[in-house]
């Protein structure tokens, strides 16, 4: 049984390199126009004008051997790889890091995701929209709005991180239950 699951771990990091090689093509590109569903919502703009995304973490299912087994045990007892994506309003993937242990806290990935040559970047704040309060908006207000509004893009970037989680625990209850 040991062994099964050790060569599906082996050849699940084998096409993981290989679909390393195609995330140029496999990655959206951040756009630099606010989008459609910003600009047109009263909602929305002028609150996340300059927003170009949500990213949340996710832990896969994972295999692992030896005495490593333990550093990739997460929260919740499951061993696990611990996984920053990023996606833009249109739902696409414009970053991916996975790799981590399940232990791994989710800062711990960020901060390696931010000081990767080729990591995450994220676009510095202009003078005009870091230096003046939420447009229209007063006191505890901002809080609220701006709370209510992030809590619909994250809500978006975890049902779609979600769904890539849940395609991958398919595949491998499909793999395990094939090797049967």
């Amino acid at each position: 049984m040991d062994r099964s699951h050790f060569a599906t771990s082996k050849n699940f990091n084998r096409v993981l390199k290989a679909l390393n090689t195609l995330a140029p093509e496999m990655l959206a590109k951040p756009r630099s126009e606010v989008p459609a569903k910003i600009r047109e919502s009263t909602r929305f703009y002028p609150y996340f004008k300059d927003c170009i995304g949500a990213i949340d973490g996710t832990h896969i299912p994972t295999m692992v051997k030896g005495c490593v087994i333990s550093s990739y045990r997460n929260r919740h007892g499951k061993i696990s790889q611990n996984v920053l994506a990023a996606c833009n309003f249109d739902l696409e993937f414009i970053y991916m890091l996975s790799g981590w242990e399940g232990s791994a806290h989710d800062s711990k990935v960020l901060n390696d995701a931010l000081s990767r040559r080729n990591g995450l970047k994220v676009p510095q704040e202009n003078e005009s929209s870091s230096s003046s309060p939420l447009p229209g908006s007063e006191g505890d207000n901002v809080e609220q709005v701006f709370e209510t509004q992030e809590q619909q893009r994250e809500n978006a970037n975890e049902w779609r991180v979600g769904i890539a989680s849940d395609m991958w625990r398919n595949a491998m209850q499909d793999n395990n239950a094939t090797q049967r």
